[in-house]
């Protein structure tokens, strides 16, 4: 499985893009602005070895991680909700003009939906790094373990995001949601 993360940059409105495999956002410069090559060189191997990925997505740009084609674009930030997906996503990367990066892990928060129904809340944690994202991760297994043992309260991790140290970054609430459905919200 890749390090899928979604790319927006701040354009007229966000541009949002996709990367498979992940992209470092250092690597998110005006002179390379969809990243270095992908972090996919074990797979191309592996690929090589067991079938032809002519036309597949091996096959594909190898000079950068994030896909040049955008998904979407004069999204608004509420707008960027309606493509993040929980399972798929796991993280969200925000390009202001200027290339500087805001980097957020995706967090689906299980059973538990904010204001609408029709999909599951998400929170947006912002991490500074690698280290940071570790931590973040680990913090939230540890709460889902937590969960699991304590019963399924339906707010028990939004309390423990809620919980989590306020000076250590952003987390941006967003509400469950469909992209045919353009009017789901988020909360800073």
């Amino acid at each position: 499985m890749g390090h899928r993360t979604l790319v927006a940059y701040s354009r007229d409105g966000y541009d949002l893009h996709y990367a498979y495999w992940g992209v470092d956002p250092n690597e998110l410069t005006p002179e390379t602005p969809f990243g270095g090559p992908p972090n996919d060189g074990w797979a191309r191997e592996r690929a090589a070895e067991l079938q032809d990925a002519t036309g597949g997505r091996l096959t594909e740009d190898e000079e950068r991680a994030v896909d040049p084609d955008p998904i979407a674009t004069g999204l608004s930030f509420v707008d960027l909700a309606t493509y993040v997906d929980p399972i798929e996503h796991e993280a969200l990367y925000v390009v202001d003009g200027d290339f500087s990066v805001r980097t957020y892990l995706v967090f689906g928060l299980e059973g538990r939906h904010v204001g609408r129904t029709d999909g599951p809340a998400v929170a947006l944690v912002g991490y500074d790094g690698a280290a940071d994202a570790a931590y973040l991760r680990g913090w939230m297994a540890g709460g889902r373990a937590v969960r699991g043992v304590c019963g399924p309260d339906d707010g028990a991790m939004v309390r423990a995001l809620r919980w989590l140290d306020p000076d250590r970054g952003t987390v941006v609430w967003l509400t469950g949601g469909s992209r045919e459905d353009q009017a789901a919200g988020a909360v800073r």
